[in-house]
């Protein structure tokens, strides 16, 4: 049988139908738009909301400068065609309050009507998020949801929320965000989500942590929730002056930290735990990461058992790194902190470290020479206890590493790791170098 294309053309994008085969629509969002007009550049609609229940598969919403209330995602987009929405110039856009529809009080959520089932496919690009009541970004089963260049800040305040929030969704791609100064992290991705990457982001004076992965068994909303997070990837991120951890896992296995940098956090640089999840750390790598540790706060990296009926705990690795701690005269703070029953699984060397280490929450606490003659950790690792002699400046939070430095060529050939912070590929100079900057 004979069969006819028939072509629309709506918004300059050209759009087969008849045939199968439907390209993506772009529509337009305007402060002097109308939900009665087409959503054309010439003529477009006036709210979040509307665009977003409007778009087909595919399509994508272009919001051009202005302030705006939110929205609330209620219908999913699909494999190879997400739905979009996007500021038409980066930085121009501002959502500052929740939207008529929103369930939780957040500015931009990604929730069907239930709360509970899943809205899948979205992309969520360039805006800024401030001023939320609950959570900036919120997404509940969200997944295949990305949320990338936007800036989430001063949200949950009053409420303790957080800038960029994602539950229960598979496949969130969480990058290039900033996220600044809201009620509690940074960005926070938890309850039982799988196969997630969060990338390039920047988070900073967060009244709690920087980036939280949380298994957090005890939120069981749906039927699948296990309790654990596997297969993350977390790279390239900058974390500083928050006020816990800069990374923080809980109930995260099979997930590997790469070249992030976290400095003047109040606690701790990266700690994998299980307290609210449903495993120990199990299989998770700790690789050329730059963890600077300042005064009064705790070990660069820790690793912390709650529960000891919990399984997990072993093959965990932390190898290439810089973990420098400004606090070497206190004999309560150092470089690594383990935990004494997972030991011989845990694979630790090639590092730059301070001259102290620790196990089961400081019970036991060694040199370097003790903790290489006692666990066998650490064997070609550097000690440095001058962070003036490895950073171009650290004083004014440049970790670069200077000409000098002793992490040039102090690394190991990892490949899990073929580049650094910045794109520069590894090895520059004959070996890798440990931390998140590779010298060149």
């Amino acid at each position: 049988m004979k069969r006819t294309c028939v072509f629309l053309l709506v918004g300059f994008v050209l759009t087969v139908a008849a045939c199968g085969v439907v390209s993506a629509t772009t529509y337009y969002v305007s402060t002097s738009g109308s939900d009665s007009w087409p959503g054309t550049q010439s003529q477009p609609w006036a709210t979040l909301q509307y665009a977003v229940d409007t778009i087909s598969n595919g399509d994508t919403i272009l919001v051009m400068p202005g302030t705006y209330v939110g929205c609330r995602m209620r219908y999913s987009g699909a494999s190879g065609a997400p739905k979009t929405l996007r500021a038409q110039t980066p930085g121009t856009v501002l959502v500052n309050a929740a939207g008529p529809v929103n369930r939780r009080t957040s500015n931009i959520e990604i929730i069907y009507n239930d709360g509970i089932s899943a809205v899948d496919y979205w992309v969520i690009d360039g805006l800024e998020v401030a001023n939320a009541v609950a959570w900036g970004i919120d997404g509940i089963n969200a997944n295949h949801l990305t949320v990338r260049n936007c800036t989430a800040h001063n949200n949950g305040i009053s409420s303790g929320k957080t800038g960029i929030f994602s539950a229960y969704g598979d496949y969130v791609l969480v990058e290039n965000n900033v996220s600044y100064s809201n009620g509690e992290h940074g960005i926070y991705v938890n309850n039982s989500c799988d196969d997630g990457v969060v990338r390039g982001n920047l988070c900073y004076s967060n009244t709690s942590l920087g980036v939280h992965m949380n298994g957090d068994k005890s939120q069981h909303a749906l039927p699948d929730s296990d309790g654990i997070m596997s297969n993350w990837l977390v790279e390239k991120n900058v974390c500083y002056s928050n006020g816990s951890n800069g990374f923080d896992g809980d109930g995260v296995d099979h997930s590997i930290w790469r070249n992030n940098l976290a400095y003047n956090n109040a606690s701790k640089g990266i700690h994998l735990c299980c307290v609210n999840g449903a495993t120990n750390p199990a299989y998770d790598k700790v690789y050329n990461n730059t963890l600077v540790v300042p005064v009064g706060g705790y070990y660069c990296l820790t690793f912390y058992k709650a529960n000891k009926i919990k399984i997990g705990g072993t093959n965990n690795s932390a190898m290439n790194n810089v973990l420098y701690n400004y606090d070497i005269n206190n004999s309560m703070r150092g470089s690594i902190m383990g935990v004494s029953a997972w030991m011989s699984t845990f694979t630790s060397d090639y590092n730059v470290v301070v001259n102290r280490f620790a196990v089961d929450d400081n019970k036991n606490k060694y040199t370097l020479a003790q903790w290489q003659s006692t666990w066998g950790k650490d064997l070609h690792s550097t000690l440095c206890l001058d962070a003036t002699a490895i950073f171009v400046d650290a004083p004014n939070n440049n970790y670069h590493l200077k000409s000098t430095s002793p992490a040039i060529n102090a690394g190991t050939t990892l490949t899990d790791v073929t580049d650094d912070i910045e794109g520069t590929s590894r090895p520059q100079l004959g070996a890798y170098d440990c931390g998140c900057y590779e010298y060149h």
